[in-house]
């Protein structure tokens, strides 16, 4: 029989390592419900046979870039999740809030979503709330009172580091920085952008941020808005993308003569971005691992409510000397 650690446990339901111990070990006052997920938990881990029984079981709207969504199915399908994926990549705000409403209907399930944090979409959220239904947001939040949980990085924390990784890079020269965002509607590139301008403000004065060029993480979109930023400031040095649309970036460095000349940071290593990566197109790539999001984030949604409405996961930072087994 298959040994389950207590970071298995935590992994798979994103409770505490505090509570785990608890409920294992039979330690002060616990939810009746959340030793019933530690121990179903290890069922299922010990017992891959039994996967089916034990797979969770919810619901996921993900607005994200094509990398990712192919990412995060892969995960979804390996866990045997009992629910729908919804690929809104391309859709309307209305009809996002449409398919919100819709999944609505059915409380039990509780819905994961990576969607933009714009009016319309956190008072569809905040009415599904209101009717019991579980709303965990992943890899980019909305307001506090229209989702139970929000699941990512800290995204401050990675513009900061992008900030170093530019500064760097550099080396103390004076020079003029872009930055490309997909839609400040989305927490995370609203997080990002700011996280990065405090960095370089604080540590390298010597850098001059661009006017922002908006790609709205699409590949031709970013290229035309790329191509914009490469014609106004020639002396363009470096780039920090905050969102998707890489290989449209790639295409515009390409097309204006200063591919591996031009220093670039951006986010998640995936199909799209890994060969260029190797190609260094890109130089550094800030990610975590998609199946530990998921993972994580369906432990939650699955689990009883705790105190705490936010889980960070940690992110690091890969070159085309690391490229990670998730990117695959």
């Amino acid at each position: 029989m298959k040994r389950v650690t207590v970071a298995d446990i935590m992994q798979e339901t994103g409770l505490s390592r505090a509570t785990v111990d608890r409920v294992l070990n039979g330690r002060g006052r616990v939810h009746a419900r959340t030793k019933h997920v530690v121990h179903e938990t290890i069922q299922r881990l010990q017992s891959p046979a039994g996967t089916d029984r034990f797979a969770p079981s919810a619901d996921m709207l993900l607005r994200v870039g094509r990398g990712m969504t192919r990412q995060m199915a892969a995960v979804w399908e390996a866990r045997g999740v009992k629910g729908d994926i919804h690929d809104v990549y391309d859709a309307t705000e209305a009809d996002i809030i449409r398919s919100i409403r819709r999944l609505a209907e059915d409380p039990s399930r509780p819905l994961i979503l990576t969607v933009k944090n714009s009016d319309g979409i956190v008072e569809a959220l905040r009415q599904a709330r209101s009717t019991g239904k579980r709303i965990i947001t992943l890899v980019s939040d909305v307001a506090p009172d229209a989702r139970d949980h929000f699941v990512g990085i800290d995204n401050r924390a990675a513009g900061q580091t992008a900030a170093y990784l530019i500064g760097g890079m550099l080396a103390g020269r004076q020079a003029t920085v872009g930055v490309v965002v997909g839609d400040t509607a989305f927490r995370c590139h609203e997080d990002r952008e700011i996280g990065f301008r405090t960095g370089l403000r604080a540590q390298f004065p010597l850098l001059t941020i661009a006017p922002e060029a908006r790609g709205e993480d699409s590949a031709e979109l970013t290229r035309r808005a790329v191509a914009r930023l490469l014609a106004e400031h020639p002396q363009l040095a470096a780039i920090y993308n905050v969102g998707g649309g890489n290989q449209g970036l790639a295409a515009a460095l390409e097309a204006a003569g200063r591919a591996g000349d031009v220093a670039v940071v951006s986010h998640d290593v995936n199909f799209v971005t890994a060969p260029l990566l190797r190609e260094h197109m890109l130089n550094y790539v800030i990610a975590s691992d998609p199946a530990h999001l998921l993972t994580t984030a369906l432990g939650i949604a699955t689990a009883p409510p705790e105190t705490r409405d936010t889980t960070l996961v940690d992110f690091g930072i890969y070159s085309r000397f690391n490229v990670p087994a998730f990117a695959q």
